[in-house]
């Protein structure tokens, strides 16, 4: 449930009209416990947590603030923090997505710090959200190369070998069309700073998002390139490729999923060339027990064949609209190969706990 501020603002100081605003505060609040075991160079490790946070979808709370200008345009803000469950945190209050927008029978375009269209296909491939099972969480990310999350500042060889995810990027244009009888069409810019170091230089991207929802099927495409180590230690610039396609369909009371990536660098000799695929499924029982599943793997093509793997199910519970019970479960390999110390190797993972939207 959405929480509706209403401000009047006077349009102009020669007439008794107003504009309204609308100030929506929304969010999510998630954490439960956690059970972790993990095994690296043969090493066994076990970690038990209470108020483990966003197990199943990232804990936030979101401001929109939003403006009719006339003309079927609209003028935005979103301001979004994503604190730790149950913790402080020293990252700075608007550490998640915070753009202004402008809307229109154009589209909508978009300046700050935005998710892009790679998550929307991340997304369409599975039923976890970015929490466990999916192969998209800061635990387990499905693609190769660095995290681009923020600025994607060290797409080193063999940078990350755990995965990565390409959520969103400071300081970015982005274009989303309006929707054709479910096809939209989007397009996201970042261009490379000019500092003259590596840290500044490396977090140059663009990208394509092609997005199908009309019915029971949902089909999702991204492209993105993220320009890194201009003048780093690569000693120029390296390109590293993201391609994401994935589907869903729906069908009674089951919906299955299919997921396909791409990661690939320009940097000689290569050191990203990976492929994931994944298919899922997610049953709706009843109204309110849903069952999921998620098996993905990892096919690494260099020389080290450091390919991963992840199997997850779980289970919720909506004990209301807007609060849900969970158990998670998820086991698999960071790093198949016999290359001791490389990845963090075999793990498991189960979480339970509740989450509660608004």
């Amino acid at each position: 449930m959405q929480k509706k501020l209403i401000a009047l603002a006077i349009a102009g100081l020669s007439s008794t009209a107003f504009a309204q605003s609308t100030v929506t505060i929304q969010g999510l609040f998630d954490t439960g416990y956690q059970n972790f075991s993990a095994e690296t160079a043969g090493v066994k490790t076990k970690t038990n947590r209470w108020g483990s946070a966003s197990n199943t979808a990232t804990t936030n709370l979101t401001f929109v603030v939003e403006e009719a200008l006339g003309n079927n345009m609209k003028a935005g803000l979103l301001l979004e923090t994503d604190p730790i469950a149950g913790s402080t945190q020293a990252t700075g209050v608007w550490n998640s997505q915070n753009y202004l927008y402008v809307s229109g029978n154009f589209g909508k375009v978009s300046l700050g710090f935005m998710n892009n269209f790679a998550l929307t296909s991340a997304l369409t491939a599975q039923p976890f959200s970015t929490g466990m099972g999916g192969g998209y969480s800061a635990q387990f990310g499905r693609l190769s190369g660095a995290n681009v999350i923020g600025a994607p500042a060290a797409v080193l060889p063999g940078a990350n070998t755990a995965g990565a995810r390409d959520i969103r990027a400071n300081n970015s244009i982005k274009w989303d069309s309006p929707s054709w009888s479910g096809f939209t069409v989007g397009l996201l810019y970042r261009s490379p700073n000019s500092a003259g170091n590596a840290a500044a230089d490396a977090d140059g991207q663009t990208q394509v998002g092609l997005n199908y929802n009309n019915g029971p099927a949902n089909v999702s495409y991204a492209h993105s390139n993220v320009l890194a180590n201009v003048n780093g230690a690569l000693g120029g610039a390296a390109t590293l490729t993201y391609n994401l396609l994935a589907g869903n369909y729906t069908f009674g009371p089951a919906t299955v999923y299919l997921g396909w990536t791409s990661s690939k660098n320009n940097f000689s000799p290569v050191s990203v060339d990976s492929r994931s695929t994944n298919i899922a499924l997610k049953w709706q029982a009843t109204p309110t027990i849903a069952v999921m599943a998620n098996v993905l793997r990892v096919d690494d093509k260099l020389v080290a064949d450091q390919d991963r793997n992840l199997n997850a199910l779980g289970l919720d519970y909506a004990m209301s609209k807007r609060t849900t019970a969970y158990v998670r479960w998820e086991d698999g390999d960071n790093d198949k190969s016999a290359l001791t110390g490389s990845g963090t190797g075999k793990f498991t993972r189960t979480a339970l706990g509740l989450k509660h939207a608004f």
